[in-house]
């Protein structure tokens, strides 16, 4: 038994555009052809040069008539060279072959042989007599009469023309309208398929959805526990990564960075373990300072260190809240102002409050790190100031000295790891704080920039997001 090959699903839609693109373009034919039809030609339009030669001759026979009567103003031979136009334009080609068509010729030619004759009659007679009534209504009225036969041809001819216009305007536009029909009825089939095939669309996509959704929850029901262990297992991996760079970065640090103050320290014992009973109090005294410096810078090397290690352990976690940031600066330069004595931080605050989106203890870190480099490199007989201030979506504090300056090929390197600057030789320093520093605020979502001009000073800036509002349980300043 012979099976039935389906029907393709685009087979009828096909069809369908086939017609309505035939039927379309059927009806830009029909209308093409009309608009063709309707367009007037110079050698059909006879009716109206006809007409304008009839009054031409009428006029020059009142003309004549009221020259007659004594009338001087009138011109019967300006009337004259006007009819004569007139006949010249009906004798032009397409009017010719125009009046040959409808068997009028002979009656062109009788006009202007008239014509010809009353010309003549005017050219030939002297004086004022060659325009008297008598001489040339004869003439006029034989013209008149072949030119009133032409236009009653002419215009019957006119009315038939215009008549088997009109009903090949008639059909066309029937058929014209006919077409649109088909065009419209084949547009509200292709509508009806397309929104079936819209709904059969949708119908499959919500079957296809849910058939997903199914097969989703099958698979996290089973893959759950594998998930489980593999995001601990990441954890666990996470934590033993940074531990293991915490410690690798710090034993970098300390063999790099601790042997030249333990040295010191070795060194300065030896000496007064060996030779203390030749030292005066005074020298012993400023040995055992000596020794207490070292021992400083090797307590400020070990928190800069461990400082630096957990940030590369990424072990650092900021805990963000809005602060004052003027409330910040104002409690840091009392403290500093306690330990030290120093009365030479200067503290500018703009209005309104900024109020900074921070970890506060990271941000007191930062600035303590600038305002100490910038007590340690200005005279001491210079201020230190601090300004804090909002611009747009960012509030900034920015520290600013007036000691020697760094040279501006030095300034790109100066937030690299242990580095320091050509002039700050013989200032205590680890070639950490800055890196450090830099390195807090990037955490928060903030940053440290520098520009320094040598032998005039040097003003870092520490930029935070913004808090817009004080909220009811943020940390007061």
């Amino acid at each position: 038994m012979t099976r039935l090959r389906a029907v393709p699903s685009y087979a009828v839609p096909s069809l369908v555009i086939v017609a309505l693109t035939a039927l379309l373009a059927f009806a830009l034919v029909r209308l093409f052809q009309v608009e063709q039809a309707m367009r007037v030609n110079v050698d059909e339009n006879m009716l109206w040069v006809v007409t304008q030669a009839q009054v031409a001759s009428h006029r020059l026979d009142q003309a004549v008539n009221r020259r007659a009567l004594g009338n001087s103003a009138e011109d019967p031979e300006l009337r004259l060279d006007i009819l004569s136009s007139r006949l010249t334009l009906m004798d032009d080609g397409p009017q010719r072959r125009y009046l040959a068509a409808e068997g009028l010729e002979p009656r062109l030619d009788e006009a202007l042989a008239r014509m010809q004759a009353l010309r003549e009659t005017i050219t030939t007679t002297p004086g004022e007599a060659r325009f008297a009534p008598e001489r040339l209504t004869p003439h006029l009225d034989a013209l008149m009469a072949s030119l009133n036969r032409i236009a009653n041809r002419v215009m019957m001819a006119e009315w038939e023309s215009t008549g088997s216009r009109l009903d090949t305007y008639r059909n066309s536009l029937e058929k014209v309208i006919a077409a649109i029909a088909g065009i419209g009825l084949s547009g509200a089939i292709l509508v009806m398929l397309l929104v079936s095939a819209l709904r059969q669309r949708r119908a499959a996509q919500r079957g296809l959805m849910a058939h997903r959704d199914r097969l989703e929850e099958e698979v996290e029901r089973h893959i759950y526990r594998y998930r489980q262990a593999a995001e601990a297992l990441a954890h666990a991996l996470d934590r033993e990564r940074g531990v293991s760079e915490f410690y690798r970065s710090f034993a970098a640090m300390v063999s790099h960075q601790f042997r030249t103050p333990l040295a010191v320290i070795d060194s300065g014992l030896q000496r007064l373990l060996r030779r203390h009973h030749q030292f005066t109090p005074e020298q012993r005294s400023e040995r055992y300072t000596r020794l207490r410096e070292a021992v400083a810078q090797m307590t400020r090397l070990v928190e800069s260190s461990l400082t630096a290690a957990r940030l590369d352990g990424k072990q650092v976690e900021p805990s963000m809240g809005r602060h004052s940031l003027s409330g910040i600066v104002d409690h840091l330069c009392r403290l500093q102002s306690e330990a030290t004595g120093t009365q030479r931080l200067k503290t500018q605050h703009g209005t309104p409050e900024p109020w900074a989106w921070c970890d506060r203890a990271l941000t007191e870190q930062v600035l303590a790190n600038l305002v100490n480099n910038a007590l340690k490199y200005s005279p001491g007989d210079r201020p230190v100031r601090i300004t804090t201030a909002r611009e747009g979506d960012r509030v900034i504090c920015q520290v600013t000295d007036f000691g020697p300056g760094i040279p501006a090929d030095e300034q790109p390197q100066l937030f690299e790891r242990f580095y320091r600057g050509s002039n700050a030789t013989g200032t205590d320093g680890t070639g950490l704080g800055l890196n450090i520093a830099r390195h807090l605020a990037r955490i928060q979502h903030g940053d440290l920039t520098l520009l320094s001009t040598p032998d005039e000073g040097t003003r870092v800036t520490l930029w935070l997001p913004a808090a817009d509002t004080r909220e009811a349980g943020d940390e007061q300043p």
